[in-house]
């Protein structure tokens, strides 16, 4: 993705919506589209699985189809750089081979030692110019996805231009988030062209050496491309071909050349890509959410032995974006010729490695250009993959991770988060076919290889770890809550462990991340402050304070020695050690629902609940289905044998996904319910998707929690008044309450102080107080918010003697403020309306 300009995208909700479908064998598709009132717009060979245009989602599936789900809109970004004029040469190697960025990575040495010949690199992305002298010999055959097809039109939705940013739906809007838009921010600012100023002293001196120039001399011309599409293919192409020369680019169009597309075009290039032969697949693109269907085709991909490489984003953010932050995937994050992350580059959970992304010389459509962004660091990590590969069929991730650079020592704000360091072509292929060695632990989500087998029922786990060590298997987690385990395996093992007859289902374990937010400053505070969400919802008083419940927070782990909680000696975390937090989400969470009603911080719902550390996920806020796994298995195996007993779960966590895709994860959850344990879970922070797609929030056991301002905001838009308090979150995602199902929004809570309307007339986030990790206070906004609030209500009601889960989620949805009234529209771009106002929790 480059840096530079942003889309937006909204679905028009009078447009017929576009669903991926999967049937059963010999299903009709033809009759099941006709029967729903839809047709048929695609399918994907190989596979039981069609692209309908439908009037409206069915509320049940009709006969045939196994799944429906939405198709997920997607946009490369609209982008503005700078145009050079050089002789091109269709030689092996164009002119800007050796500029500043390749030599950071010691590319032309690596090139004496590998060149990628024998491996095809699939590149999905916009149309190439496959005339382009720089790509001439590098080009294998391709595929058009698109054709002359508009996704826009075969979706039915609309793409449309916002402030705020198609990159980044998390907790604020990206290009409001400070007084400075994206662009200012980052080093390779091509706000002011004026002259190649923006270039740093290694490029330009570069292109002063080269034969290459601006076309305008006198002042760097823009190329602001009147569609988005246009060039990026190009330019990621130009990158791939200069860094491995001999392999074979195969180019998949999956966007038009507005630079839209949508997840079933990238899914179906996938699966293309791993049948007609590639070893590399390049994904320079990116989504907000988890898309079912592309996790489904990059597992496919996975397991044929294919390597797929991902842009982290550009949103200077650690909320993940997809697929780079998938489990198998090499997310790719930006830095500039210092090693110093870009401005622009995300990091946390979606970097894998680091790869220069500034200022990067490359092909562009009748020419050449300059630009940056994750893009550009993809396409290196991509080529890099195809040198090794040239070399080794395996120990590819491990070859990766092991040759980097640790750059945490130059970026010490992001220390751990920038993935394995800079990567380096030389010692990468030096290392290739040799026993290298990760000397960092993998983050959680890099968990190659991991697996939750499930069993039969009645299979004891000493049968079920004999199983796995029949096949050769390592038990990571052997499980009491439900007749599973989570394992570490080679694909032999897995092919012994399917071959048992007592095993049910063996699934890739799954990458779940905390349900972020942006804190906003971190002043300790002199006196104790209650929460603008704590007054919301009804700050707490004699009688109604959580007194004698039991709250467990599965999270990054709690501040044990923050004075303004009393957290419970019982404590547990799947990673082995202290259950200390070494993020600072699961602090802010368990402050909003226990901090202490003293003289310091503040003052949670429940102050007088008592909460019990579960650390499930690392410091990067990253954990994976087997550990969520586990953390539920310790609540069932201890909940009652601590005092006071647990009663309350909250979870402020998730990913994408359905209610069924695991089985062990849902019956963990079903047993707690079972027991009368209530599990709060935070919905999510795209507004792009619904609570169906969203684990554990679409299971019926669990509370869905949206989120509202607690505040009327502030307004500099002269053409919008304040947003008043009690308003949807621009970011929440929402999903209408069904009583039958129990899947939907449980009930909203403040999630955020409140929202400024910008003077672009653009939407920010006032990050609610919390308690910080180290002491003190800080600001955050997001669902991770607004669900403690509601474990706090419910540990208050189950003080007045409340019991059962599905009473109190009645007592909770009839009792709330606003019911009918509440939450009132936000004025996001992207919000769609889900035909219910549930109303704003309220404490008894």
């Amino acid at each position: 993705m480059l840096v530079l300009m942003l889309v937006a995208f909204s679905i028009d909700a009078s447009a017929a919506i576009t669903v991926i479908v999967e049937t059963s064998r010999n299903a009709d598709i033809n009759s099941i589209a006709a029967s729903l009132g839809g047709t048929v717009l695609d399918s994907m060979p190989g596979d039981s699985k069609y692209l309908l245009s439908l009037p409206s989602m069915p509320s049940t599936l009709p006969s045939g189809v196994t799944s429906m789900t939405l198709d997920t809109p997607v946009a490369l970004p609209r982008f503005r750089g700078s145009a050079l004029s050089a002789t091109g040469s269709g030689g092996p190697l164009p002119w800007y081979a050796n500029q500043p960025a390749f030599n950071r990575m010691n590319a032309a040495s690596a090139r004496a030692k590998a060149t990628g010949r024998g491996v095809i690199i699939a590149d999905i992305n916009s149309q190439v110019d496959v005339s382009h002298p720089a790509l001439q010999g590098h080009l294998t055959t391709g595929h058009d996805f698109v054709g002359n097809s508009d996704p826009k039109t075969r979706t039915g939705a609309t793409l449309q231009q916002s402030s705020a940013s198609f990159l980044d739906q998390s907790s604020a809007s990206f290009l409001d988030q400070s007084s400075a838009s994206f662009l200012d921010q980052s080093s390779a600012s091509f706000l002011d062209q004026s002259s190649a100023s923006f270039l740093d002293q290694s490029s330009a001196s570069f292109l002063d050496q080269s034969s290459a120039s601006f076309l305008d001399q006198s002042s760097a011309s823009f190329l602001e491309s009147g569609s988005a599409g246009h060039g990026h293919g190009t330019m990621v192409a130009g990158i791939l071909a200069a860094v491995a020369p001999d392999a074979l680019i195969m180019p998949l169009r999956a966007f038009d050349d507005s630079g839209a597309g949508d997840a079933f075009q990238v899914a179906k290039a996938i699966r293309y890509a791993v049948r007609n032969g590639a070893q590399v697949i390049n994904l320079s693109l990116g989504f907000t959410s988890d898309a079912a269907e592309v996790a489904a085709a990059i597992d496919f991909a996975v397991a044929n032995n294919v390597v797929v490489i991902a842009a982290a984003g550009n949103s200077n953010s650690s909320e993940p974006q997809y697929p780079a932050a998938f489990p198998s995937v090499i997310g790719v994050g930006s830095t500039d010729l210092q090693d110093v992350k870009a401005s622009f580059s995300n990091y946390g959970q979606s970097v894998f490695v680091s790869a220069p992304g500034v200022n990067i010389f490359t092909a562009y459509p009748g020419g050449y250009a300059v630009g940056s962004g994750t893009s550009f660091s993809s396409a290196m990590a991509a080529a890099e993959v195809a040198l090794i590969r040239s070399l080794a069929t395996t120990g590819i991730y491990n070859t990766v991770a092991a040759t980097a650079v640790n750059i945490d020592s130059i970026n010490p704000a992001y220390a751990g988060q920038l993935g394995y360091g800079r990567i380096d072509l030389l010692a990468a292929v030096s290392a290739s076919g040799q026993t290298t060695s990760v000397t960092r632990q993998p983050p959680a989500s890099r968990n190659f290889g991991r697996h939750i087998v499930r069993f039969e029922a009645g299979t004891v786990k000493p049968d079920r770890a004999a199983a796995a060590a029949r096949a050769g298997a390592s038990v990571r987690f052997n499980y009491d809550v439900v007749e599973s385990m989570a394992i570490e395996a080679p694909a032999s093992a897995l092919r012994g462990l399917m071959n048992n007859p007592h095993v049910m289902e063996i699934l890739p374990d799954r990458g779940v991340f905390s349900t972020g937010f942006a804190p906003a400053g971190g002043t300790p505070t002199s006196s104790q402050v209650t929460p603008s969400g704590v007054t919301a919802v009804g700050a707490p008083v004699t009688g109604s304070d959580g007194s004698g419940v039991g709250v467990a927070i599965m999270d990054t782990g709690i501040d044990l020695a923050n004075s303004d909680l009393a957290v419970a000696s019982q404590t547990y975390s799947a990673f082995g050690g202290s259950c200390n937090d070494d993020n600072g989400h699961g602090t802010a969470v368990a402050g909003l629902v226990s901090a202490l009603n003293n003289t310091i911080g503040i003052v949670g719902v429940a102050p007088n609940s008592k909460p019990y550390c579960v650390k499930v996920l690392d410091s990067t806020g990253t954990g994976a289905d087997s550990s969520i796994i586990a953390g539920l298995n310790w609540i069932y195996t201890n909940w009652n044998l601590v005092t006071p007993n647990i009663k309350v779960v909250n979870m402020s966590l998730g990913r994408a996904g359905t209610v069924n895709d695991n089985s062990s994860y849902r019956t963990a959850v079903q047993q707690l319910y079972n027991l009368g344990i209530v599990v709060v879970n935070a919905v999510g922070n795209d507004p792009a998707v619904g609570v169906p797609s969203r684990v554990p929030a679409t299971y019926p056991e669990v509370f869905a929690i949206g989120s509202t301002t607690a505040l009327k905001g502030t307004t500099s838009c002269k053409l919008q008044s304040a947003i008043v308090a009690s308003t949807a979150s621009w970011y929440t995602t929402d999903g209408k309450f069904d009583p039958t199902t129990k899947i939907g929004i449980t009930i909203s809570a403040p999630g955020e102080d409140s929202e400024t309307a910008t003077s672009t007339c653009g939407v920010s986030s006032v990050g609610m107080l919390t308690l910080k990790k180290g002491g003190g206070t800080m600001r955050a906004s997001g669902t991770s918010i607004s669900a403690p609030l509601v474990a706090g209500v419910v540990a208050r009601l189950i003080q007045k003697g409340n019991t059962g889960v599905e009473n109190i989620r009645s007592i909770i949805r009839s009792g709330a403020q606003l019911v009918g009234t509440a939450p009132y529209d936000t004025r996001y771009v992207g919000y769609t309306f889900d035909g219910q106002r549930e109303g704003v929790a309220k404490a008894p």
